[in-house]
């Protein structure tokens, strides 16, 4: 038997209209030495039905489970995975190119703990893309020293733009919490904390749709801000136990969770409701002084936290 030098696992639920690209864009991959997970989480359209499909290729191992969220998914596949690398991607998107192969032969001349490799956003019909540099962080001291960069590159918060060594994870015992969101985030910080390697490679092979419709980053929750507030208390320990100086990243990521979770407030179409949610996040803000402007990066976001946010205009703006 070929020995599977990389893990592909797919956490699935009800993305039927989705999943079929997603599969085939890696069972069309001309490497051969890896294995699909697909791990559905006890989805009710007939996303079960196609998964079940693609049980005759041998390539492929389909895993049905009660739902209990993506990260108790991923960490199911990692748990039978046989790849040397593992790699957690989305079911709602899809790879281009020999995603595969060209990244484990680079692998191959450094076996990095984590591999970062470049993508595309669609959102209303427009690709964009980070623009990365081909990069060989030998040390964790090389990679703290570089993280805010990255950070601010918008390329550290996901999953799905990166391959992991398996022993790596299964040596600090490093899996997915059971949050409804943000598990990526948390997962790729304790990551972070314990990397001695890492390597970016600056071809773009992955597509990530942003707001699909009744996705879990667009849609209104009553517990999303706390769920953001857990990402960021976890971000500033991680900053804040290795040195590193990112006041700026710190305060423009309170001000991203203020200003999203307004919007998918408003996004439930109840004005009320929506003021009198922001109204108790506003107050914690203030109470413990969690935006200090001198370190917003942007002016814009100056303007608006003191113009809209700071005296409460924000009331007055209807759903988007």
């Amino acid at each position: 038997m070929e020995k599977i030098k990389i893990s592909v696992i797919m956490p699935v639920y009800n993305v039927a209209n989705y999943l079929k690209r997603s599969i085939d864009s890696v069972l069309n991959q001309t490497f051969n030495e890896f294995e699909l997970i697909l791990v559905d989480d006890g989805s009710t359209d007939s996303s079960p039905d196609i998964l079940d499909s693609y049980k005759t290729n041998s390539k492929v191992r389909v895993i049905h489970k009660r739902n209990s969220g993506s990260g108790l998914s991923r960490n199911i596949g990692l748990s039978v995975a046989k790849g040397e690398y593992v790699y957690f991607m989305d079911p709602d998107d899809w790879l281009e190119g020999e995603m595969l192969k060209e990244n484990y032969e680079i692998i191959q001349k450094k076996y990095p703990d984590v591999l970062l490799f470049g993508s595309y956003d669609h959102f209303e019909g427009k690709a964009t893309y980070q623009s990365l540099e081909n990069e060989h962080l030998k040390s964790k001291k090389d990679f703290l020293e570089k993280f805010p960069q990255l950070f601010k590159q918008n390329v550290m918060y996901t999953v799905w733009n990166k391959l992991y060594k398996k022993s790596f994870l299964l040596n600090f015992n490093l899996k997915f919490g059971a949050e409804r969101s943000g598990q990526d985030y948390v997962f790729n910080i304790k990551v972070y904390d314990k990397i001695t390697s890492f390597l970016v490679n600056n071809k773009r092979y992955y597509h990530y749709v942003i707001q699909r419709d009744n996705s879990a980053t667009t849609n209104f929750r009553e517990d999303i801000f706390d769920l953001y507030k857990h990402e960021q208390l976890e971000l500033i320990k991680f900053i804040e136990n290795n040195n590193i100086d990112a006041k700026d990243i710190i305060n423009d990521r309170w001000y991203f969770i203020l200003n999203n979770t307004w919007r998918r407030a408003l996004s439930q179409n109840n004005l009320k409701k929506a003021n009198v949610y922001v109204e108790k996040m506003l107050k914690e803000y203030t109470r413990n002084k969690y935006i200090h402007l001198k370190y917003l990066s942007h002016f814009k976001w100056k303007a608006k936290y003191l113009l809209l946010f700071r005296t409460h205009l924000y009331k007055l703006c209807k759903s988007k």
